[in-house]
């Protein structure tokens, strides 16, 4: 049996065309597409709105200076007692 070699390339051209028209779609799709975060920023935000809405206020960032209010004594040493003279 001989093989037809009009046939084949016919066949060969047909599957070429379709491959090339299934990677000119993905790259279309591709560039349509904005570009993503990294993961990393990602989790990063997702961790620090969760630790916002747990915390209910905003997360205290590593290296921010303290608040004022953790610098104070407490109340109770802030001023001398009179009885203890």
């Amino acid at each position: 049996m001989e093989v037809n070699v009009y046939a084949l390339e016919t066949l060969v051209r047909d599957k070429l065309d379709e491959a090339r028209a299934i990677t000119a779609r993905r790259a279309l799709v591709m560039h349509s597409r904005p570009a993503r975060a990294p993961l990393r920023e990602r989790v990063g935000a997702a961790l620090i709105a969760l630790g916002e809405r747990l915390g209910g206020g905003v997360a205290s960032r590593a290296g921010a200076p303290p608040r004022p209010e953790a610098l104070a004594p407490p109340r109770s040493c802030a001023t001398p007692s009179a009885s203890h003279g």
